[in-house]
């Protein structure tokens, strides 16, 4: 994943999570876990940046394979 890539990404989740903005409940677990898993990439993201500033190829490695689990979660749930 590019720096491009995870700004592109970053800028997705901050479009989706201002759109919660005054949401109305009560919310399913289904929702709450999505919006969980959404803030949790975000921050595996925001993990990736800082790696690679850092020159940690471990924890880049690392974050990357949690965002693409992440990931699969988060287009399964869509289906």
């Amino acid at each position: 994943m590019t720096d491009k890539e995870i700004d592109k990404e970053l800028k997705k989740i901050y479009k989706e999570r201002v759109s919660w903005n005054g949401a109305k409940g009560p919310f399913t677990n289904e929702a709450i876990f999505r919006r969980w898993l959404v803030i949790m990439k975000q921050y595996t993201l925001y993990k990736i940046q800082n790696a690679r500033r850092e020159k940690d190829k471990k924890q880049e490695a690392f974050n990357l394979e949690i965002c693409k689990i992440i990931d699969k979660y988060l287009k399964n749930e869509e289906i």
